[in-house]
């Protein structure tokens, strides 16, 4: 029986002569190689062992393993004991065997995949991760030391694989001339693209219709893979969160802030870059420029329009529909009045915040902001914008003068006056009592408070005559001389007809109302009367005046 010891020593011996000989070289690579190209050299040998692969039955390896394991348990636990200087020789051999494969041209590696593919057993690959799926259970996921020292040399092994790589593609990126690289790309890309010319062929639509099957399983199966994962995350609230904000606290803030200024310095030597380049100017402006008109003369516009017009009205069918199911009913209706006032809520309560921070910042502050303010914000922006608007809107007013006259006419009567009505009635009296039941308005709105504020307004205007003598009447006469008095007389006769007219139609009007008032405010109304007459007569006169 062989002991697991000398089973190990046989193997590192054989590891050993793999390095160019040593103390293994009896037993290990120095001997098996020499062995091996002797039975290559020997043309029987080749034609059994060719013969034999070929004629190979898969079943008889599984009858091997359970001779091998169960025939002397003992000697068969004590090669399995040895597996990783196994393993180690393995891993050495198809070491060597890739670089040996790099030695053969593409047509027989070619046809070695192919056949490598053909016949291969892909139903017994298939039942390899439940064979050893229950020894991986109980050897690793209920031992967690072994787990965990699974893991650790996996890390590390990986850990090794990424550093020898990091070395190789340095040294691949410092030796390689990328000059030739771009030189050779671009030509075999412009090349290719020019292949491309022309109508492109018609696909099968079979086939495309069979590829475009598969996308809404796989779209059900990812997505059935999110909702399984988020639905395994329903842990216990504080469980989560304490999770989450552990995984926050873990990050390091201070790479994520070289990040932000790497990135902040890129942009800022972008700029910088595109002054030097344009010499002060933006060189960008004219890069922009050519590739926009080069886009815009290749794009058809009428195809662009078409697909606008399929966009709008496909966008009303989704809305229709969307708005259908989310309005359905008046509990749905309300609870999506209920997300949009939270947001809004939300909104409100996020602007809010920051006017408080902003109310609470010094002077200096506020001054700093003054002036950053005047510094990115020219007012002459704002007003070309107004300006250029308003000479839009006398085009389009000059071009249809029946646009704003058909709009309002559409708007006007389109609107519910009675709701509207009812609405603004409604709105008026009960802002006037939330203003009335406000103290200081009560105040404010009090006979006195009024009287007072009438006074100083006097007292003001008064003070203003004063210091301006002779400024009322220059005014006053400036605006007579220019009054139509035609006009003037024109229409105080056709609103004393209009009036008189309504009241003859409508006498009882004057019984009802207008007798009782007249009644008792008989010397008000005849001063209202006297005036009234007053301003036809100042009308006559100057009319007279002007034509002398």
């Amino acid at each position: 029986m062989v002991e697991q010891a000398n089973m190990e020593k046989i193997l590192k011996e054989a590891a050993g002569g793999a390095d160019g000989g040593g103390a293994g070289a009896g037993m290990g690579y120095s001997a098996l190689p020499g062995l091996v190209r002797e039975l290559i050299r020997t043309p029987g040998f080749k034609e059994l062992l060719l013969i034999h692969l070929r004629d190979v039955n898969p079943e008889n390896a599984a009858e091997l393993v359970r001779t091998f394991i169960w025939e002397d348990v003992a000697f068969s636990m004590s090669v399995l004991g040895a597996s990783p200087s196994l393993v180690n020789w393995v891993v050495e051999l198809l070491l060597e065997l890739g670089k040996q494969l790099n030695n053969f041209t593409l047509d027989i590696l070619k046809d070695f995949i192919a056949r490598l593919g053909k016949d291969l057993d892909t139903e017994r690959l298939k039942q390899l991760p439940s064979a050893y799926a229950p020894l991986v259970n109980q050897l690793l996921l209920e031992d967690r030391e072994a787990l965990d020292a699974l893991i650790a040399g996996i890390g590390a092994a990986a850990e090794r694989m990424m550093q020898a790589g990091e070395r190789t593609w340095r040294k691949i990126w410092n030796t390689a001339d990328f000059g030739k690289i771009r030189v050779g790309l671009t030509a075999h890309l412009e090349a290719r693209r020019a292949e491309l010319d022309g109508e492109p062929g018609l696909l099968n639509p079979v086939a495309i219709s069979n590829l475009l099957g598969v996308v809404p399983p796989l779209a059900n199966y990812t997505l059935r893979v999110i909702t399984r994962a988020l639905q395994s995350l329903n842990l216990p609230a504080e469980i989560l969160a304490n999770a989450v904000f552990q995984l926050l606290e873990d990050i390091d803030m201070a790479e994520m802030g070289g990040l932000v200024n790497a990135l902040a310095g890129l942009v800022t030597a972008l700029h910088r870059g595109n002054l030097v380049l344009g010499r002060d100017e933006p060189r960008f402006k004219g890069v922009l420029e050519r590739v926009t008109r080069e886009l815009v003369d290749n794009v058809d516009g009428e195809a662009f329009r078409e697909m606008l017009v399929a966009l709008k009205e496909d966008g009303a069918v989704i809305g229709q529909v969307v708005s259908g199911y989310i309005y359905a009913t008046p509990e749905s209706t309300a609870q999506v009045a209920r997300a949009l006032y939270l947001a809004v809520g939300a909104a409100l309560r996020s602007a809010a915040e920051h006017m408080r921070r902003f109310s609470e910042l010094p002077s200096e502050a506020v001054a700093a902001m003054d002036a950053y303010f005047e510094e990115a914000v020219d007012p002459r922006e704002l007003a070309r914008i107004i300006n250029y608007n308003a000479v839009l809107l006398n085009k389009a007013l000059d071009a249809r003068p029946d646009l704003l006259p058909g709009f309002m006419a559409k708007l006007l009567a389109s609107l519910d006056n009675e709701a509207l009505a009812e609405a603004g009635k409604k709105i008026a009296l009960q802002l006037s009592d939330a203003a009335l039941s406000d103290p200081a308005v009560k105040a404010a709105l009090e006979p006195e408070a009024v009287g007072e504020r009438i006074n100083a307004a006097l007292a003001a205007f008064n003070a203003f005559a004063w210091r301006n003598p002779g400024l009322l009447a220059e005014k006053a006469e400036r605006v007579l001389a220019t009054i139509n008095v035609d006009e003037l007389v024109l229409a105080g006769s056709e609103l004393a007809a209009a009036a008189f007219t309504a009241l003859r139609r409508h006498p009882e009007v004057i019984g009802k109302a207008v007798k009782p008032v007249m009644a008792k405010a008989a010397a008000p109304a005849a001063a209202a009367a006297a005036a009234l007459g007053a301003l036809l007569c100042a009308g006559l006169l100057i009319r007279r005046l002007r034509k002398r």
